[in-house]
């Protein structure tokens, strides 16, 4: 029954884009449905994903998502990374991308009536084969394979919660082909070291209903806004890769895709739950400072999520 009663008490800090500091209960099992999709000039691009999460201790969640998209080809663009990077309106297979792995260890708990505040530390990795036009990173879209780790602090107040996360992606090296312009000759050899990135996000969360509970099946509706976004680092491309006449392609020559950058996105967002563990998240995002090459705004995303108590 405690576990149970935990989701009304903290709705608002289940952000429909960022993870809390909080922790899933023990021994309580979770599955959530994820997709997001924007227009792309005549294509729908659409990234889905399935999330089983576990509570392995009451301080230690652990999470397993796969993840499927139509955001890339099966090769890099023609004349990579020269021309048409990103390419915009082409068709892409959807297709199964890899794997996402996260753990998240809540390490300080100050819990009051009504309040707490609370620090986890997290963990992710990615592994992934699809290739990735721009520099940065992304593990939880399946677009890169690599490592990532960082902190978040959550602070809940009657029915206002604030979550602040911080944190590093370390992208894998990738190793393709991108066709010749001349389709006669064979695919050019690419690498490419995507960059390194920062990524940070600010939610709130405020519970608009019920205003004064009477039952744990009462439906909570709870609003939400959230701001999230990169630094990240130039890439490096090779061509030729394993040839005689292989070489590294000068930065300053990239397209503004594959050159460092920064972007902060918004996204207002809202949730119901049902019955204290069905949860729905619906949320938009735009463009707020800089600019992701990664994506085209706005971005709709639809989130289905189910407990399991044991």
């Amino acid at each position: 029954m405690l576990a149970c009663c935990i989701l009304p008490v903290s709705a608002q800090e289940l952000f429909p884009l960022s993870e809390p500091a909080s922790n899933m209960p023990k021994g309580a099992l979770g599955v959530r449905f994820y997709t997001e999709a924007y227009n792309e000039v005549n294509q729908l691009r659409n990234m889905t994903s399935l999330r089983l999460m576990y509570g392995l201790t009451p301080r230690l969640s652990v999470y397993l998502t796969g993840i499927a998209s139509n955001h890339h080809g099966r090769k890099m663009p023609v004349e990579f990374p020269f021309h048409n990077t990103p390419e915009r309106g082409a068709h892409y297979p959807y297709k199964f991308n890899g794997v996402h792995l996260y753990a998240k260890y809540r390490f300080l708990s100050l819990d009051g009536e009504n309040t707490h505040f609370r620090m986890a530390a997290y963990g992710e990795g990615t592994y992934v084969n699809t290739t990735h036009h721009e520099t940065e990173p992304d593990l939880e879209m399946g677009d890169n394979k690599g490592l990532g780790a960082g902190l978040i602090t959550t602070y809940l107040k009657n029915k206002f919660a604030v979550s602040l996360t911080a944190g590093a992606i370390f992208p894998a090296v990738y190793e393709g082909a991108s066709p010749d312009p001349i389709e006669t000759l064979p695919d050019v050899p690419v690498r490419v070291q995507y960059g390194k990135a920062l990524s940070y996000s600010l939610s709130f969360g405020y519970l608009l209903l019920p205003r004064k509970y009477s039952s744990y099946d009462q439906v909570n509706v709870n609003l939400y806004l959230e701001l999230h976004g990169k630094a990240f680092q130039a890439a490096k491309v090779d061509l030729f890769v394993g040839q005689p006449n292989e070489y590294y392609l000068d930065q300053s020559r990239y397209p503004t895709a594959l050159q460092k950058g920064y972007y902060v996105d918004v996204s207002p967002g809202v949730q119901v739950i049902l019955k204290s563990n069905l949860r729905i998240d619906l949320s938009a995002t735009f463009s707020s400072m800089g600019i992701s090459y990664a994506r085209l705004y706005p971005v709709f995303s639809l989130g289905i999520q189910r407990y399991f108590y044991r």
